[in-house]
Formats: structure tokens, sequence, C-alpha cells
């Protein structure tokens, strides 16, 4: 009975080994997902938006120039266009603060 009851306890350990290790690599794909979703799609998206707003202020700035005005930065357009861009930088920190944190996290302790 001592053969058995030593296969059962080894077989059991086993099996809670495997569990643990599921459960560790299950944590460590979510975890990356997460911040692979973060970091190019979310950040690559804010960083896309802030060079279509550029090219705008510089087809603004251009048009203005052509039209022998001054360009100020004062101008509504232009100061609505870099409160915009603010904020995403903004964001964009706020989401790689995030990422750092995520790239910490351990998983639960058992």
């Amino acid at each position: 009975m001592a053969l058995i009851d030593d296969i059962r306890k080894r077989t059991e350990d086993g099996l809670k080994t495997l569990k643990e290790t599921a459960q560790d690599i299950a944590f460590n794909v979510e975890r990356q997902a997460m911040i692979g979703k973060r970091r190019y799609l979310d950040v690559a998206k804010l960083q896309r938006t802030i060079q279509k707003i550029n090219a705008e202020i510089g087809e603004f700035v251009y048009d203005q120039f052509v039209g022998g005005k001054s360009v100020s930065s004062d101008d509504p357009f232009i100061r609505d266009r870099m409160s915009s861009i603010t904020r995403m930088r903004l964001t964009i920190k706020d989401i790689e603060d995030e990422i750092v944190d995520l790239e910490r996290t351990k998983p639960p302790q058992r």
C-alpha cells in the first residue's frame, strides 16, 4: 500500500504544480496582451492623431503665410489644436505609466 500511496502523492503534487504553472502562464499571457493593446493600439492611435493635427497646423500656417497674414499662437485654430495635442500627450504619458505598472504585476500568490 505504501507504493500506491507514494504514487498517488507524487501524482497529486505533479498535478498541483502543473495547475499552478498553467495559471502563471495564463496570467502572463493576459498581462502581455493588455500591455500590447495599450502600447501598440492605444498609444499608436493617439500618436497618429497628433501627427494629423500637426499636419493641419502646418497647412494652416502655410495658408496664412501665402495669404500674407500673420500667424500667432493666440489664433483660436492653433490654440485649439495645441490644447488637443497637450491632452493627448498627457493621455499617452498616463498609458505609459499604466504599462509600467502592468509590467511590474506578479501572479496572485496561492
